[in-house]
């Protein structure tokens, strides 16, 4: 199996997970422009590009963490702000950006663990109640692991060119047809299906195939 046929499945198959990037306002593609220790450096003194950066860089993965645990979009993104509002308080104890990568998601697990069990006397879907047993901590790494990759695959597509990424993103992950972008943009189905072949083309020069296997691996057990 070709990489440009993997991505096709694996993105028609959980379009669901890319399109909460597209409901979140404040997702940006981060655009590093200076090396990650000037960036780090800025954030530790205080100056607001440099949380701007690793805000950039975690918000929306680690919402969708949240949300993959709380089923609850406005409580998981609360829970995202929160945790960087907390590593900002604290900015000058972070030396190096894995510290503050594991800072985030621990602080973010913690209190979508506690939205759940303060939830405990409602009706818990199967996955919640995984979560609070003995063996929730394989389920939280799946969804830490998963949740950076699809953010990963997310910031790639916004790097296609404007009307290719319009198009793709109509048929991955709205699910529309040939015929329906062909209809909504005005073009003819043939022009949809060749800027439907560049998209993926170009995604395969920027999206390293480990990405990809990371999806379909944490997907499977979804």
């Amino acid at each position: 199996m070709t990489l440009i046929v993997f991505i096709c499945i694996i993105l028609s198959t959980y379009r669901h997970y890319l399109s909460y990037f597209v409901s979140q306002k404040h997702f940006i593609v981060s655009v590093r422009e200076y090396p990650v220790s000037d960036y780090l450096l800025w954030f530790q003194t205080g100056e607001e590009r440099g949380f701007n950066y690793f805000f950039h860089q975690h918000y929306s993965a680690l919402a969708l963490f949240a949300f993959r645990i709380t089923a609850n979009k406005a409580v998981a993104e609360e829970i995202a702000g929160d945790a960087l509002l907390r590593l900002w308080e604290r900015r000058e104890g972070f030396h190096h950006p894995l510290a503050i990568r594991s800072f985030l998601y621990t602080a973010s697990r913690f209190a979508s663990l506690n939205f759940i069990r303060n939830q405990q006397r409602e009706n818990l879907r199967q996955k919640q109640l995984a979560y609070l047993s003995d063996n929730h901590e394989r389920f939280i790494l799946q969804d830490m692991i998963s949740a950076e990759v699809y953010a990963e695959v997310y910031q790639a597509i916004q790097t296609l060119p404007g009307r290719c990424r319009t198009i793709f993103e109509m048929l991955f992950i709205e699910g529309q047809s040939y015929e329906q972008v062909a209809r909504e943009l005005a073009l003819s189905v043939s022009t949809v299906r060749n800027q439907k072949a560049r998209a993926l083309k170009l995604l395969r020069k920027r999206v390293d195939p480990s990405i990809i296997a990371l999806i379909y691996l944490f997907s499977r057990s979804v």
